[in-house]
């Protein structure tokens, strides 16, 4: 039998409750994965009880955050800032940034971490649109900073996701308002593709992007050359391939949410994120199942399904634990005074 369509997205709710209309549209239509942000984060006892309740839901969904560290740093209240990937990497302890993020989203009922980017920063483009989300903009020096994160992360039985394909490190504009084209140059694109072809197999997820990367203008989302022939037959992933957030702006020319929900899915992306309206995640569900072939449907689901494997396998090793929030806030504390030493050097 082919599974539903919702089991192809994840979705992410209002507030630091699920309100009782959000729990109906969930148990209706029970996403693959649910996504929290800082919106939904107060303290310790109530993210923790939101996490048990929303893993209890329908379909036992996986539970994801970013958790990068800097700019993106979702548990901040909880533990403290978290440093950024790209100092992290600088002062040579990219690895134990991994563990304590990987610590972080374990102790608070967190599968995955949707993390780390493996952008290029180039100057004028990545380095002041991500700043210090990236790291480098030399390939092997992303790639190895990028392989100690997942290995720190996986240490504690956590998931990652390199993000975002195929790299935004060339692009000068954020996709979060506006639809950047990667400039042709194929020297620079294959060292943005370079740290996905060397950990694509040890993430097992990898997130697109919502730049415009090949001929046919379309974001990398929506585009079946770069979501497929370049990701699968050239990069060769095997597998599950997410999308960025649906409802970012670089895709406001390109039709109402489920409509682009329906082109994710059929240009090759397998889990389709809807992260704040979730309102509209029932009609995205209904425009997959009527737009999208069956074959594709199940394809995705088996791809995902693979994926919640590897999370499974992750959870099976014995991760040593931290005994209290105060140690590992302690340990986060080390961490940044740590990297203030190496970089004052």
């Amino acid at each position: 039998m082919t599974p539903g369509a919702s089991r192809l997205f994840g979705v992410g709710i209002s507030g630091p409750s699920l309100l009782e209309s959000e729990r109906s549209i969930l148990e209706r239509h029970p996403p693959r994965a649910i996504i929290l942000f800082r919106r939904n984060i107060q303290e310790e006892h109530q993210l923790r009880d939101l996490t048990a309740k929303l893993r209890s839901l329908p379909g036992g969904p996986f539970l994801c955050i970013d958790q990068e560290g800097g700019s993106v740093d979702r548990l901040r209240d909880l533990v403290g800032p978290f440093p950024s990937f790209h100092f992290a990497a600088r002062a040579g302890v990219a690895r134990r940034a991994g563990e304590l993020a990987g610590e972080a989203c374990a102790t608070f009922g967190f599968d995955v971490d949707l993390a780390p980017v493996v952008d290029r920063r180039l100057p004028g483009a990545g380095e002041a649109v991500l700043g210090e989300r990236a790291v480098d903009d030399d390939p092997d020096v992303v790639t190895s900073a990028a392989r100690e994160f997942l290995r720190g992360l996986h240490s504690r039985g956590v998931a990652g996701c390199l993000k975002h394909f195929p790299g935004l490190g060339r692009a000068v504009s954020d996709t979060h308002k506006h639809l950047p084209v990667l400039p042709a140059g194929n020297g620079e694109r294959e060292k943005d593709l370079a740290p996905f072809r060397a950990l694509h197999e040890l993430a097992g997820a990898v997130m697109a992007s919502h730049a415009a990367a090949s001929a046919d203008g379309l974001p990398a989302t929506l585009s079946r050359e770069t979501a497929t022939r370049v990701l699968r037959e050239e990069v060769g992933f095997r597998g599950a391939a997410f999308t960025d957030d649906l409802e970012m702006g670089a895709l406001d020319a390109f039709g109402a949410l489920p409509e682009r929900s329906a082109a994710a899915s059929l240009a090759g992306c397998d889990l389709l994120w809807v992260c704040s309206r979730i309102e509209e995640y029932p009609e995205c569900v209904k425009r997959v199942g009527r737009d999208v072939p069956e074959s594709r449907i199940a394809e995705a689901a088996r791809r995902i399904d693979s994926y919640v494997g590897h999370l499974r396998e992750l959870k099976r090793k014995e991760v040593p634990r931290t005994p209290s929030l105060e140690a590992l806030a302690a340990d986060v504390a080390a961490l940044r005074e740590t990297i203030a030493e190496g970089t004052s050097t």
